[in-house]
């Protein structure tokens, strides 16, 4: 708050910043806009923080936190269907592989084109457009019985999500008061664990469930169940965010005053259950003249921003994309997406095939059941025994059936997640997001590592139960690490820069398990550990503002 009345003190005194102001008179009027825009937000946000924290500020934080636990919901359940719809769509490890990682090479485009669609079309447009997309999406791979059309769905899906993921955090921040907003955000992980929690609930109750519609070209089995009901969360999200009015600071930041000004007055009637012309007067009686402006000039509506607004902001993301590629930046842009690359590629190395590692442990046992299983024991001798007669006879698995122990598993994953967030809050005020990160990364590394010696199903889920939450404060931690290593000027661009490598470690990640979990399983977990180890390196180059 001390920025924002600093801001609004050099506007109103304009005899105090003669120097700054002869500058701005011979910048461009671009320039010159985007200087005004900077004082609308600053004033906005004392607006918002006039307007209290009530029914308003609930709705929006409980549809953020639903639309969060939907992007968890889209993602998980991929790895569900995959051990059982191998039959129906006759995958084997690595086309189930390539299915998975077709929902990443979709999030990859996403994390360029969002936040420009965001800053241009405004934020809850983009979020409206990115739910029933990938709710849209979600629900045909339901019911299309082809392999390569469910294959180009999934491309969809994953830029759909990756779209909310970026767009969610800004569209709730920009709607609630400073006081509560950091506590708020800070709750959006339990709601990401919460969605794993729910997709495997779901899959419990559904998956195992024994029916058939079929025809000559359609099938219908509990995996396509699954997926149609874990797409209707993202549609109904949908429809309700239509009730919901687009941020304060985007309505400021484009000009429209008068949009600006009703939807302050509604946020404050339903946070305090005030009449909105009190707001007003609050507005007017501030002896703030910007403040004051913003309730007198409610018809104003500056069209000129609009202008090649396309053009100008397209130009101006290349010319800051350029600039963090460029000295002093390029160390930290070059650190930063190394990071970023290799934290991703170890979670989703894992995380997407967490049932399918259950599902193979608890086949193993089953037929083994006087022998202590390895990991990479059990990938050998079940999966890679392809001259075995049994596999020839069944190659996609379909006399399979998906152990109940897979769900329950992933439950106590989820359930071993949550009491990781609430220490790591104070971890990181004692020693900084470059330590923990890089001594997480660390540890990471040498539980996946000890994975290779278990010897039991048992031993394996303790491990995951450290290695999952672990990994998942990693990715939280990244986040916030990356935001903070770049200027204000500079940080959309590189987050946007960041953004993308996370997206492309992640497809690697997932690709690499069906690719060498089979035949190569040593190698697969050197692999998983080296990612880990190099992020902790260029965690500990990175250097902080």
């Amino acid at each position: 708050m001390q920025n924002l009345e600093e801001i609004i003190h050099l506007q109103e005194n304009p005899s105090n910043n003669d120097s700054s102001n002869n500058a701005v008179q011979f910048l461009p009027d671009t320039q010159k806009e985007k200087k005004d825009t900077r004082i609308d937000e600053a004033i906005v946000e004392l607006a918002i923080n006039e307007t209290g924290f009530g029914k308003f500020s609930i709705k929006v934080t409980v549809i953020c936190f639903l639309i969060y636990l939907n992007i968890s919901l889209c993602t998980v359940s991929t790895g569900f269907i995959l051990p059982a719809a191998a039959c129906d769509l006759k995958m084997n490890t690595v086309d189930k592989g390539l299915l998975s990682t077709s929902f990443f090479i979709g999030s990859c485009f996403s994390s360029v084109i969002s936040g420009f669609l965001a800053n241009l079309k405004g934020r809850k447009w983009t979020l409206t457009i990115f739910l029933f997309l990938q709710g849209i999406s979600d629900l045909l791979q339901a019911i299309v019985p082809n392999y390569s059309t469910i294959m180009g769905l999934k491309f969809f899906s994953g830029f759909a999500a990756t779209g909310q993921l970026i767009t969610i955090f800004t569209y709730m921040s920009e709607c609630l008061p400073l006081k509560q907003r950091k506590s708020l955000l800070s709750l959006m992980e339990f709601f990401w664990i919460s969605g794993h929690g729910v997709a495997s609930v779901l899959g419990f109750g559904i998956i195992p469930l024994e029916f058939e519609i079929k025809n000559e070209n359609f099938s219908f089995r509990s995996w396509n169940l699954y997926i149609l009901i874990c797409s209707l969360p993202g549609i109904f999200l949908g429809f309700w965010i239509i009730a919901f009015p687009e941020t304060p600071k985007y309505l400021a930041e484009m000009g429209y005053r008068e949009e600006l000004l009703k939807v302050l007055v509604k946020m404050y009637e339903e946070n305090l259950g005030k009449s909105g012309k009190e707001y007003i007067e609050i507005l007017m009686s501030s002896e703030n003249s910007l403040l004051i402006k913003v309730a007198n000039q409610s018809h104003e509506k500056l069209a000129d921003l609009k202008k090649n607004s396309i053009n100008e902001k397209i130009l101006f993301e290349l010319k800051q994309m350029g600039t963090v590629l460029k000295k002093p930046h390029i160390k930290n842009t070059f650190l930063a997406c190394v990071t970023a690359f290799c934290v991703p590629a170890a979670y989703f190395a894992l995380y997407l095939w967490l049932p399918e590692i259950f599902q193979r442990f608890a086949e193993f046992e089953a037929k083994n059941k006087n022998e202590k299983p390895n990991f990479c024991k059990v990938s050998r001798e079940i999966y890679s025994s392809l001259s075995t007669t049994d596999h020839l006879e069944d190659p996609f698995g379909c006399d399979r059936t998906i152990d109940t122990d897979v769900f329950i598993n992933n439950l106590l994953l989820c359930a071993s997640c949550v009491p990781a967030i609430f220490p790591v809050l104070c971890l990181v005020h004692r020693f900084g997001f470059k330590i923990l990160l890089a001594s997480m990364c660390l540890i990471c590394s040498a539980v996946v590592f000890g994975i290779y010696f278990v010897n039991s199903s048992l031993q394996n889920l303790i491990l995951l139960c450290i290695y999952l939450p672990l990994i998942s404060v990693c990715i939280t931690i990244t986040f916030a690490l990356f935001v903070s290593i770049f200027p204000t000027n500079l940080r959309s661009s590189g987050v946007t820069l960041t953004s993308f490598s996370s997206r492309i470690g992640a497809a690697f990640g997932n690709i690499i398990f069906s690719y060498l979990i089979d035949e190569y399983c040593f190698q697969f977990i050197v692999l998983v550990t080296l990612l880990l180890v190099v992020s902790a390196v260029t965690t500990m180059l990175i250097h902080e503002r």
